[in-house]
């Protein structure tokens, strides 16, 4: 968009508003919306409002699935992940109202620092771990796990996840129903599991694995795994591979992201307790 088409949008928004909420600045944008800080002028709190490109809003499926976005993520409450305070639409605009993260992205981290400290990365591993598998237990795939998604907050740089903007609520009440059309895959590439490239309508928890596989391999690497990633009969030819693209890592460590980046999902662990500890003790950058 240029810079009339972004006050137009602005202002907009802030008719649909009305009082309630003041907007203070672009906060950024993506293809399912375009985010701005604004004030909550009843509660006096700073917050952060996500509203669909009216070019967008007036296509049903897509307000749709904007508007499932936010029932989505509103139901999931965790340390770890960004809350939804409400949705609503007006003026020709679907927007919701989430809470506000003072920080930056591990995107933007990881192009600013470069490599992250061994216990950095444990840590950020773990919180992200706890969020998707909190998700995973009320059976909501994020399915666009990618450094831009993970949120930093404050000077400790607790990690809060956001974005479930292509998650999909597999328990969605009754219809069973689909917003995602055959064929069409949204997401990532350089993040996508390869179900989820293909296309699949039925994705589970095991393409967020392999998404944070990737992320791992990332921060242990500073670049992206090369493909193609090996097929197998099992496991063990993602094992061998990553055993050699990560060389100079403990090798528990490449055999876990190797199991992580597995192109059949019913080779990668499960998001548990177990690949919890697993990424805490193991996640440590080569010297």
């Amino acid at each position: 968009m240029n810079a009339p088409q972004d006050t137009s949008l602005a202002s907009r928004l802030g008719q649909a508003l009305g009082d309630a909420y003041t907007i203070e600045g672009e906060i950024g944008r993506g293809g399912m919306g375009v985010v701005y800080r604004a004030r909550d002028e009843r509660l006096q709190r700073r917050v952060a409002i996500k509203v669909l490109p009216p070019e967008l809003a007036f296509q049903d499926e897509i307000r749709q699935r904007f508007m499932r976005e936010a029932q989505t993520a509103a139901r999931l409450s965790h340390p770890h992940i960004v809350p939804i305070h409400g949705v609503d639409e007006g003026g020709g605009l679907v927007y919701f109202v989430m809470g506000l993260v003072d920080g930056e992205s591990l995107g933007a981290q990881i192009k600013r620092r470069g490599h992250l400290p061994a216990e950095e990365v444990r840590r950020i591993m773990k919180e992200t771990a706890d969020a998707l598998s909190a998700a995973h237990a009320f059976s909501v795939v994020h399915r666009d796990i990618k450094p831009e998604n993970i949120l930093l907050e404050g000077t400790r740089g607790r990690v809060m996840v956001t974005d479930f903007g292509i998650a999909k609520a597999l328990s969605a009440a009754g219809s069973g129903a689909t917003l995602t059309g055959a064929g069409v895959a949204i997401g990532t590439p350089a993040y996508m599991s390869p179900e989820q490239a293909a296309g699949e309508r039925e994705i589970d928890g095991r393409s967020d694995v392999y998404s944070l596989g990737v992320l791992l391999y990332v921060l242990l690497t500073g670049q992206h795994p090369d493909p193609p990633i090996p097929e197998g009969p099992g496991a063990h030819a993602t094992d061998g591979w990553a055993r050699r693209a990560l060389a100079g890592t403990p090798e528990a460590l490449a055999v876990l992201v190797g199991r992580m980046l597995a192109p059949d999902p019913s080779h990668r662990p499960a998001m548990d307790a177990t690949l919890k500890r697993d990424l805490i003790r193991a996640a440590k950058p080569p010297r």
